[in-house]
């Protein structure tokens, strides 16, 4: 026959092709705002004595030790104490403020910092618990110095206008959006392209027809009873199963044609300058194929379905003809087309 000797040329768009990555798990805000908790007293651990500050190396230790505390709690029990943390981040940089210079210390730089590391990742209706613990700060800031450095309202003004620079900054930190996984473009089983590369092959091979004044067809191949397969022989058995279908449709899919592999149970053949009949009968070609022998072990019958372009203009109109052929009627028989030597689907 016209397509007996075809060879498969078909190629996998290896330069296009990418692994698809697993989606990455977003961090609980918890556990971020543990880490950022560690971080900020290691700061102030550095900060204070390069200051000349020793005294205030106290609460910062105290500070990191509660930031790995809060890591592991995090990591274990979520949100658990999550605001007990944040009081006590509030109240230990008090302590680092006071015993450093009060009001008029350097280390006040530090409290937006504080803040936005409280408020970014966490829901906007939590923001309201996570500042209002800042007013331990001025607490104790008023409790070593009453005066705030000299002037209790620009002192109070002062902590305020750093605690809303950090909320400002909070609020313009715009979540990075998740970027949808990749659909592989080379299926691992059986390294035919995956029905990501159909629509894009298509459309070239369909305008290439047209130019040419050629006809351009498509096979629609379904694996009967591949879920049953699935069951009874596992997913690594079935999936040999079919690579051993793949490759007899490879085979047959011409020098310019190319297979996909668009659902677990499902092939489609793209046969370029191939007629309506000509596509009939390499599925009638392929499908005896496979029933002729074992693959994996098991004797695997496949339902098909042909169109033609341009009979069929419409790229998904081609396709679903393609598909409905392999599927079986409401009446459970297969619908009118010329007689081949295939097992009824199912």
């Amino acid at each position: 026959m016209r397509h007996a000797a075809r060879t498969s040329h078909a190629g996998h768009d290896k330069d296009g092709a990418s692994v698809s990555r697993p989606s990455r798990r977003r961090r609980h805000p918890a556990l971020l705002r543990a880490r950022y908790r560690t971080l900020f007293f290691l700061l102030l651990t550095i900060l204070a004595p390069a200051l000349g500050h020793w005294v205030a190396l106290a609460p910062a230790l105290l500070g990191v030790f509660a930031g790995l505390v809060s890591v592991h709690i995090a990591t274990d029990r979520g949100n658990d104490l999550t605001h007990t943390f944040v009081v006590l981040d509030w109240l230990l940089l008090g302590c680092v403020l006071a015993l450093s210079g009060g009001a008029d210390s350097w280390l006040l730089g530090t409290v937006p910092l504080l803040a936005l590391g409280q408020l970014a990742g966490a829901p906007r209706r939590e923001w309201p618990y996570l500042l209002v613990p800042a007013l331990l700060l001025l607490v104790v800031l008023a409790i070593a110095d009453p005066t705030l450095g000299g002037d209790r309202a620009a002192g109070v003004a002062k902590v305020a206008v750093l605690v809303t620079g950090g909320w400002v900054a909070a609020t313009r930190l715009k979540r990075r959006p998740v970027r949808p996984a990749r659909a592989p473009r080379v299926d691992a089983a059986t390294g035919l392209s995956t029905g990501a590369c159909l629509p894009g092959f298509l459309e070239s091979a369909t305008q290439t027809a047209l130019a040419e004044h050629a006809p351009l067809s498509i096979v629609f191949v379904r694996l009967q009873h591949f879920e049953d397969s699935r069951d009874f022989l596992g997913p690594e058995r079935s999936e040999q199963l079919a690579r051993g279908v793949a490759r007899r449709a490879e085979r047959r899919v011409g020098r310019d044609g190319r297979a996909f592999r668009i659902r677990p149970d499902s092939l489609v053949l793209v046969l370029p300058g191939s007629s309506l009949a000509e596509a009939r009968e390499v599925a009638a070609e392929l499908a005896h194929d496979v029933s002729g022998g074992l693959i994996a072990g098991r004797r695997q019958t496949l339902a098909v379905g042909a169109a033609s372009f341009p009979t069929v203009r419409r790229l998904d109109d081609l396709l679903a003809t393609a598909r409905n052929e392999a599927l079986p009627s409401a009446s459970g028989a297969r619908p009118d087309r010329p007689a081949l030597p295939l097992a009824a689907a199912q």
